[in-house]
């Protein structure tokens, strides 16, 4: 969760038990984002090695800030943390030059918007021209593109479940709609198999008021692919 400066940001890891622990203090992503103010933020595979990161889009809402708040800026630059370990780490100085840079951002979305398998990033700009940020990370791992059309369920399969196993290695995805300030983001997920080079199965649990599970099969990595509710198989008991 984003916040405003002199408050870091929060990351809340869900227990299990009914309450969630805040990971933010002691933290990179504490110590990096005391000072900032959040529009724009999402988990996503930006190298495709299977596990998610993180990007952060900021800029005080207060053009003045910095005259009345020390080290307090109304640009402000944008944070990447890779996450290695169950831990975030601040990648931000190996990204690229654009993360040296300060901006006034206002929401931010991701898409492959040229359908490469690498998921790139819309920032939009207070007073400026948006910024398109071109991902060339993880050109040696391997990834496989799905988009979810719902039938009984809603049409992009907004709450669903997938799961898939590469490389003997199982994950697991919930596919969401929105997230970030006035901004929505490309329908499709993208799956990162690292150097994997076959998914062995991918099964989807469709939101209500389907609820049914099916396993679908035959999916080509490296390229994307359109999962219809009712076109897999079965899983039994679902």
């Amino acid at each position: 969760m984003s916040n405003l400066n002199k408050e870091m940001f929060a990351l809340y890891r869900n227990t299990g038990y009914g309450v969630f622990d805040n990971l933010s203090f002691g933290s990179e992503i504490g110590r990096a984002t005391y000072n900032l103010s959040g529009w724009g933020l999402k988990f996503f595979d930006f190298d495709n090695d299977g596990v998610p990161d993180l990007l952060l889009a900021n800029g005080h809402p207060d053009d003045m800030v910095s005259e009345r708040s020390p080290g307090v800026q109304h640009r402000e630059p944008m944070l990447l943390f890779r996450q290695t370990d169950k831990e975030f780490r601040n990648v931000s100085s190996q990204a690229g030059p654009v993360f040296r840079r300060e901006f006034s951002a206002r929401g931010l979305a991701i898409g492959d918007y040229n359908n490469d398998g690498r998921t790139d990033v819309l920032v939009g700009m207070n007073g400026g021209t948006p910024l398109l940020l071109e991902n060339e990370a993880g050109g040696e791992n391997h990834w496989l593109g799905v988009r979810l059309q719902g039938v009984k369920a809603n049409r992009d399969g907004v709450g669903a479940k997938i799961t898939w196993q590469s490389g003997g290695v199982t994950r697991s995805r919930l596919k969401t709609a929105g997230g970030s300030y006035l901004s929505a983001h490309d329908p499709r997920e993208i799956l990162g198999l690292g150097i994997a080079r076959q998914v062995e199965w991918l099964e989807v649990r469709w939101p209500a008021p389907s609820g049914r599970v099916e396993r679908y099969s035959g999916l080509k990595p490296d390229q994307y692919s359109t999962l219809v509710e009712g076109a897999g198989e079965r899983v039994t008991g679902s």
